[in-house]
């Protein structure tokens, strides 16, 4: 887990504070807006959201001392419904966009989705530059692609096999046709939680880190949100929140 590598600039021509926490713990429900079609971050197979942005969701309102209250809503309409008032937060698998910090801050990161390497669990692999001399699978034209042909230009040798999809390229590796596949923390967590057998290193090769979203001028509940997170990372519950859906 990657907490706290990124902040943002505080506007000073905005209001501190907008009163949201105040108002949270007064109806003891906190609005949160998440987009429910995206497993195994959030579904609602039986009408109830689940996954794990909704356990977060449940986890951080305990620790505000509310409930939660999850409003299902497109992807593409979370930034306007927080706008306007309809939730007070994002919580929905959210990357972050420089161009809304004027409206919008973030939180730490709550989860990394960046790209890592997947070994055999005798490889003596850790980072990219150990893999000079050797094979790299990945998905035909990922974001993983990309990197590895910069990491070609960068190593003395490095044999990309392209292949059709993150599958393919992580079964190249069971079969010993390559010796390591690089694509995203989740692809790579839920191959092995369905079929063990490899292992992901620790160390990230970039970074896409998930965060969770207030207004811009919600600065109380933004400092109760990562005062809620980094205890959560400390006790272990985020860590338990990840590994029960990855």
């Amino acid at each position: 887990m990657l907490l706290g590598y990124f902040t943002v600039a505080i506007h000073e021509d905005l209001p501190r504070d907008d009163g949201s926490l105040a108002r949270i713990k007064a109806a003891h429900v906190w609005r949160i807006g998440m987009d429910i079609s995206d497993p195994p971050f959030a579904s609602e197979p039986d009408h109830v959201p689940v996954g794990l942005d909704a356990d977060l969701a449940h986890a951080l309102a305990a620790r505000l001392g509310v409930n939660v209250q999850i409003v299902p809503l497109g992807y593409d309409g979370l930034y306007d419904a927080l706008t306007v008032g309809g939730v007070d937060g994002i919580i929905s698998a959210l990357t972050i966009d420089p161009l809304r910090t004027r409206d919008v801050q973030y939180s730490p990161p709550y989860f990394d989705d960046g790209l890592v390497l997947v070994v055999l669990p005798s490889a003596p692999i850790t980072t990219m530059a150990d893999l000079d001399g050797k094979r790299i699978a990945v998905e035909y034209g990922s974001l993983a692609d990309q990197e590895a042909q910069h990491w070609q230009r960068r190593l003395h040798q490095l044999t990309e096999f392209t292949l059709p999809t993150d599958a393919e390229a992580l079964a190249a590796v069971r079969a010993g046709r390559a010796d390591a596949a690089l694509t995203d923390q989740v692809t790579a967590r839920l191959a092995i939680r369905a079929q063990p057998g490899l292992t992901v290193n620790a160390m990230f090769v970039t970074h896409q880190p998930y965060v969770v979203a207030v207004r811009r001028t919600s600065d109380r509940l933004a400092e109760a949100i990562t005062a809620a997170l980094r205890d959560m990372q400390a006790d272990g519950t985020l860590t338990q929140i990840v590994d029960r859906w990855l």
